[in-house]
């Protein structure tokens, strides 16, 4: 067992201290993102063949490694310089080490996340109401983990439902989530999103089943309305990254709104859980492509993206048609876990308005952002470029993770 935590904590500190080395010695744009996916591909060929760990627990950390790779193999020298492998290794060895370690070091690991994470909000120059409560929430959550430590059971748990809703966000909990993903520097909120989201789907997994009956249904409620509330700030959204922070937040309202009708969850929701995950890191990748290019961020600025733009074109279709297929998954493969005597005292009415509320709502903002962007008629005074294959190959390998993870996982 010391062998094994041994192992785990090597694996989490090695792109730290990858990412480390190459900022101090000043690397090269080539040498570091040679080294930074060799050093992922490794840490991901160790977790599937060396490494004896739960298997909810590995398939969140291969989803991270995984996002991480198309996240990074896709950076050109003109679009981003060394640092930015230098945040991407740093972010994944703490999300590795607060996943998969043990009881105090997990938490450290976390706790130097959030810092982390707030340390880029911080270092915005203008400050808000929204901010200082981002800031708060930020120091809440990473002071709360270690004083559980020494603290009883009741205040562990206190503790990990904290976390579970801040990293599954749901409103009025979502600040962090949307402060972390509208600030983060291009491709890097894509990896961010994935992260924050695995991250509360191992808080979630721990905690679930002792959660009492009035909890679930407290927070069936509250996902309820975040599903409502997130829809309808999505569909006003006119930025991107704010956009894909909401409709982020309406999806993750499902497995909140399920989690009382539906036993299993592993089964079904880390599923789904990830291939949220990675079809809105698609959608965030996909964006930032187009903002380097172009500086865009207004959602509208740029339509008929799909005929100058063919590659992207055909990756966002694709998103969005998976996307409005989502909310089906969790419903069905929830049905399928469920043995049939209890599926006569479900609440279907629950199930009917959560995934009607997150179905037609991320239809419609969904359908009308690829309108938006993908089509019409393009502006004659821009000049085009599409993506190219590793930009291409990128998001497409995050398809094909959502739908191994939403349709066969």
């Amino acid at each position: 067992m010391e062998n094994q935590n041994l192992i785990l904590i090597s694996l989490a500190l090695a792109p730290i201290i990858v990412g480390v080395m190459g900022r101090v010695l000043n690397f090269s744009f080539s040498s570091m993102k040679f080294i930074s996916l060799a050093t992922i591909s490794i840490l991901g060929l160790t977790l599937v063949f060396s490494i004896n760990q739960n298997p909810s627990i590995k398939f969140l950390v291969l989803a991270v490694l995984l996002m991480g790779f198309c996240v990074m193999i896709c950076q050109e020298k003109l679009q981003q310089t060394s640092e930015f492998y230098f945040l991407c290794l740093v972010t994944i060895g703490l999300t590795l080490g607060a996943i998969m370690g043990q009881e105090l070091l997990n938490r450290l690991f976390l706790c130097s996340l959030l810092g982390f994470m707030a340390f880029s909000i911080a270092q915005q120059k203008k400050t808000s109401p929204r901010k200082t409560f981002t800031l708060i929430h930020f120091a809440i959550a990473s002071i709360l983990p270690l004083g559980s430590i020494f603290g009883g059971e009741s205040l562990k748990e206190l503790s990990r439902l904290f976390l579970a809703l801040t990293f599954l966000p749901l409103i009025p909990f979502h600040l962090p989530f949307s402060g972390v993903v509208d600030n983060g520097k291009g491709a890097l909120s894509s990896l961010w999103l994935v992260v924050w989201l695995a991250l509360g789907l191992a808080e979630l997994n721990i905690i679930y089943s002792s959660l009492s009956k009035n909890i679930l249904i407290s927070i069936g409620f509250l996902a309820l309305i975040t599903a409502f509330y997130a829809s309808l700030a999505a569909l006003g959204q006119k930025k991107a990254n704010p956009f894909i922070a909401a409709a982020t937040v309406a999806y993750v309202s499902i497995i909140w709104g399920l989690l009382n009708v539906f036993p299993n969850f592993p089964k079904w929701g880390i599923a789904f859980g990830v291939a949220v995950a990675f079809v809105l890191g698609g959608i965030s990748l996909a964006f930032s492509f187009v903002k380097v290019r172009y500086g865009w961020q207004t959602i509208g600025k740029l339509p008929g993206l799909a005929d100058p733009m063919p590659r992207l074109g055909t990756v966002m279709v694709l998103l969005v048609s998976f996307a409005l297929f989502l909310p089906m998954i969790p419903t069905f493969t929830g049905l399928i876990v469920m043995p049939t005597i209890e599926t006569l005292d479900v609440n279907f009415i629950k199930i009917f308005f959560i995934f009607f509320a997150v179905w037609l709502g991320g239809g419609w903002f969904l359908l009308q952002m690829l309108h938006q962007t993908a089509f019409g008629s393009a502006r004659e005074n821009v000049p085009y470029s599409d993506l190219c294959i590793t930009e291409y190959i990128a998001v497409m390998i995050l398809l094909l993770g959502a739908v191994y993870s939403g349709l066969l996982y």
